[in-house]
């Protein structure tokens, strides 16, 4: 079985490898991206994208199609050889996913190729969060290109209920995201009784930086810190005087922010489509602690045996479930310590990237 990775343009296996090198990717990365790579075997070939060489005016067209269009067609254009030899192509988000399907119709329409076109398994991550702030024309252009895809795969249980409702002519498949889980830290409890270090990660556009902050005011003695290039979490933090705004250049900063830190808090507005997992899992990895609001579908993930969840917009609540970890670290660990088992047994890279060999072999009718 050949399956070609259609990721954006700098996550193709070179690309990715070479940002990996100079350290501009950010997180527990795996040695091509999202860990796709666990799929190959000798049954199995992986191929991923290439990011073919641009001018600035092939840059400026193919950043103006997808301005336009909400997606990216030309890098799939360029991957057109490798992508239609393949036997099963796989995306990651909706940019790549309707790149490869208008690709299709374009195949299609000017017979491009003798052969049959590949299984296409697609993957969608904002989409059916923003599908209502689309306009109409976009819409129109988006269910009509869906209707050609094979299988629609999404990473929460919401997400999966709103593309069922939406499109109820196609097949959509939730598949748990995970990363890497070899090497975790032994859990462990905060690493003082006296003060707490509050950590808190991310730049999406759903992290609640507000009721954080509010939730700091009410723990005078804790120290908070934001890891953020958003410019929402600049303006949450001022006036905060236990809140420190910070970034970090490399993996070796970041990791040393996570060992540092006494409990994870992750922060969410109303969104469907598990904002925050990455976050939560790297977390587990280094053994912290977690506490998280309750939407999104984490729950489907990680149950509140393992993660600590708090109500969507209560700074009080938020501060209580810190207050708790201090109170009770050992009830902590075990949280912990189930989270550790749910990513060695499910939530990890292997498993996701064996998730789409057994729909790929079944669309193969293998």
């Amino acid at each position: 079985m050949k399956v070609f990775v259609h990721l954006a343009r700098g996550f193709g296996s070179a690309a990715w490898r070479e940002r990996c090198r100079r350290g501009h990717v950010l997180g527990l990365n795996e040695e091509a991206a999202y860990g796709y790579n666990h799929a190959a075997s000798d049954e199995v070939l992986i191929t991923y994208a290439t990011d073919y060489p641009e001018n600035c005016l092939q840059k400026l067209a193919r950043y103006a199609g997808r301005f336009i269009l909400g997606f990216d067609v030309v890098h799939a254009w360029r991957n057109r050889h490798e992508l239609l030899d393949a036997d099963v192509v796989w995306t990651h988000t909706e940019s790549q996913t309707l790149g490869v399907l208008l690709l299709f119709r374009l195949v299609e329409a000017f017979h491009l190729s003798r052969r049959r076109l590949p299984k296409l398994i697609g993957q969608t991550v904002w989409l059916l969060d923003r599908w209502s702030s689309q306009p109409l024309w976009r819409r129109w252009l988006f269910r009509s290109l869906l209707r050609r895809l094979d299988v629609l795969t999404v990473h929460s249980q919401l997400n999966c209920a709103d593309a069922r409702a939406l499109f109820p002519w196609l097949r959509v498949e939730r598949i748990h995201f995970g990363i890497r889980a070899e090497g975790m830290y032994p859990a462990r409890a905060p690493h003082s009784a006296d003060s707490i270090a509050v950590l808190s990660l991310g730049n999406d556009e759903h992290r609640d930086w507000g009721t954080l902050c509010r939730a700091a005011d009410e723990l005078p003695s804790a120290a908070f810190r934001i890891v953020s290039r958003a410019s929402a979490a600049r303006r949450a933090a001022k006036g905060h005087r236990n809140v420190t705004l910070m970034r970090v250049k490399n993996n070796r900063e970041l990791f040393a922010t996570y060992e540092q830190a006494d409990v994870v808090v992750v922060p969410l507005k109303l969104n469907r489509h598990v904002s925050g997992i990455t976050v939560i899992l790297e977390a587990t990895y280094f053994g912290v602690p977690v506490i998280a609001t309750a939407c999104g579908g984490l729950e489907d993930y990680l149950d509140p045996s393992a993660v600590l969840y708090v109500p969507l917009g209560r700074p009080t609540a938020l501060a209580d479930a810190i207050r708790a970890i201090k109170a009770d670290p050992e009830a902590a660990r075990k949280r912990v310590e189930k989270a550790q088992h749910r990513m060695r047994t499910t939530l990890n890279s292997m498993a996701y990237a064996e998730a789409h060999v057994a729909l790929s072999r079944e669309l193969l009718g293998e």
